[in-house]
């Protein structure tokens, strides 16, 4: 008989710079994990081919976001290539206390922002396999002009100094290896002391 010991939903932060791949990740490791949702975050830029309201991203104007700010809707926010991204606070709240991981492919501040706020998060940080392999991956998406594509290059290198603020760091060689990393360092956080509350009571008394 397994032991039953209720435990909240973990909180877990990817970040890195553009490009890297945190969204193909994410969506690699829900596909292995079926406890595993993605904290849909807000932003004000506009959709991208493919992308679905709601599932990618909520879309909304610059003024719909600042007023979520206003009513402090908004966990952690930022203002990245002169659009907003930002993470709703409810439904993340609901979930952990369902006992449900909740995973989020946010900027690098955001992410610091959101240790601040919860130091028992999950912080792992994405590095590209080089720089080169970095601006591929950007010029490939398609989605971008040069110009933007060159702030975003000039903008990883700040980003990447900070990945040693983060909890773990990962080097995104390969979408499913990447994605496994990270389901393992979640099942590893599971067992760890302080998230064990209790159980010697459960042996004990079995």
């Amino acid at each position: 008989m397994e032991l039953e010991l209720k435990q909240q939903g973990l909180l877990i932060c990817v970040s890195g710079p553009s490009g890297v791949g945190k969204g193909t990740v994410i969506a690699a490791a829900k596909e292995l994990c079926r406890n595993l949702v993605h904290s849909v975050s807000v932003t004000t830029r506009a959709p991208r081919l493919g992308e679905i309201e709601g599932v990618s991203y909520y879309f909304r104007s610059k003024t719909n976001f600042e007023q979520m700010l206003a009513d402090g809707e908004i966990l952690e926010h930022d203002c990245y290539c002169e659009h907003y991204y930002g993470t709703p606070l409810r439904p993340i709240e609901e979930k952990m206390r369902a006992g449900i991981d909740v995973i989020m492919d946010v900027t690098v501040p955001g992410s610091l922002t959101t240790i601040r706020n919860y130091p028992d998060a999950i912080s792992i940080f994405l590095l590209p396999p080089s720089l080169t392999e970095l601006r591929r991956r950007l010029v490939g998406r398609a989605t971008e002009s040069p110009e933007v594509v060159e702030k975003r290059m000039a903008k990883s290198t700040d980003e990447i100094a900070e990945a040693g603020k983060f909890k773990y760091i990962l080097v995104n060689h390969e979408v499913r290896t990447t994605a496994q990393l990270i389901l393992n360092i979640i099942e590893a956080e599971k067992h760890r002391t302080e998230r064990q509350k209790g159980i010697e009571e459960i042996i004990l008394n079995r």
